[in-house]
């Protein structure tokens, strides 16, 4: 079986401006219904916080890190999964943020559950 990845990439605002056909298939949102959305659309409630805190900080100060976890997604069903993801600020030549990008697959752990 051919393992599926996912690629979310936002804005500086928390946008989603791209959204692939493995996105799709991992997490039941069309691209039609995620392009423009906000990133609440996959972060579960209970880590909006935390997430947007993160995020903003991230989006001022980007720094290249190598962030790969399990991170849970809220799926277009209601439900949360956790996916092997990897989380990178994009950012111009001069340093300056112009957004983020999120890579998940659906096969294995990174072995690091920072939420659970």
């Amino acid at each position: 079986m051919r393992d599926t990845h996912a690629v979310i990439v936002a804005d500086t605002d928390g946008r989603i401006t791209q959204w692939d056909a493995g996105a799709e298939s991992l997490f039941g949102h069309r691209a039609e219904d995620a392009v423009g959305k906000s990133l609440d659309l996959v972060v579960p409630s209970h880590l909006r916080e935390a997430h947007w805190a993160g995020f903003h900080r991230a989006m001022e100060k980007p720094q290249i890190k190598d962030m790969a976890a399990d991170l849970p997604v809220l799926c277009a069903d209601g439900e949360i999964r956790s996916f092997a993801g990897r989380l990178l600020v994009l950012s111009d030549g001069l340093g300056t943020a112009i957004g983020a990008i999120a890579i998940y697959t659906d096969q294995g752990s990174t072995g690091i559950a920072p939420f659970g």
